[in-house]
């Protein structure tokens, strides 16, 4: 399902990315000013998540709420964000891991669904208006995905000598993708502490592969090196990879609070 051809083309636009990345930071250290930089190790995002996974003709429900279901299904999470600013320029960069284990059931049939779901982003933002204590950047980048879905279960059948008795069941598969984004982010400087982030954009591969992605972050200011924040972000994921003999689709929605601690120097 993911092949050489499709593995070529997506490590040629990361690297893509890279080189602008590069070329860009070339571009501003000429033009003054000190880089600044901040990092928010392992945040906390708490993910609902409300759609399916189809792998070829089965389709897996991937229903679950934050507080009852991921906590107690999560088996791993790991997540980063990183900024590099100078002058008007702002790169950007973020990787999450998340692997769930939730049960689900499906008529006669009661499934334990393994979903492990990556996904990273490079960015670059230009600041192209500044009024007042607000600042409005453009963004454009590229977001990589990675899923792997697999599905065990049992079903419920008669026993002997009416029927064969519970028979297992199961399915898995899985795709990685990647499209480029473009989107819009403001700052508000509340006060000489607070300060709040807003963020929206929309990533587009095909007519099988769309995102649409809003954020807003409330920062508090602690010290120089550091700051708290809290806020709320929504995803929505519409991709299909349209093959019929190794299909793979992810129609869901990702939302829930932010919660972490920024580094800054």
């Amino acid at each position: 399902m993911k092949t050489h051809m499709s593995c070529r083309v997506k490590t040629a636009a990361r690297l893509a990315v890279l080189s602008l990345f590069f070329s860009l930071s070339a571009r501003s250290a000429d033009s003054g000013g000190e880089w600044e930089f901040s990092l928010a190790p392992l945040f906390l995002w708490g993910i609902s998540i409300d759609g399916d996974a189809a792998i070829g003709t089965a389709t897996a429900p991937l229903e679950l709420d934050f507080k009852d279901d991921v906590l107690e299904n999560l088996e791993a999470v790991y997540t980063v964000h990183f900024e590099a600013r100078k002058d008007r320029l702002s790169l950007i960069a973020e990787y999450q891991y998340v692997s769930l284990d939730p049960t689900a059931a499906a008529g006669p049939v009661e499934v334990d669904i393994e979903f492990k779901n990556t996904a990273a982003e490079l960015a670059v933002g230009w600041e192209f208006l500044r009024g007042g204590q607000t600042g409005w950047e453009v963004l454009a980048g590229l977001r990589y995905l990675d899923q792997d879905v697999d599905v065990a279960g049992t079903l419920s059948l008669p026993e002997p000598p009416l029927g064969p008795g519970p028979l297992p069941v199961g399915i898995s598969g899985g795709d990685d993708w990647v499209h480029p984004f473009i989107g819009l982010r403001t700052q508000w400087q509340m006060n000489s502490r607070w300060s709040l982030l807003t963020r929206g954009d929309y990533g587009y591969g095909g007519s099988d592969d769309q995102a649409i992605n809003f954020s807003f972050i409330f920062d508090y200011r602690l010290r120089e090196w550091g700051s708290a924040f809290v806020g709320y972000r929504y995803m929505d994921f519409d991709y299909d990879n349209g093959s019929s003999t190794a299909r793979y689709a992810y129609n869901a929605v990702q939302q829930g609070p932010l919660l972490g601690f920024s580094f800054h120097w």
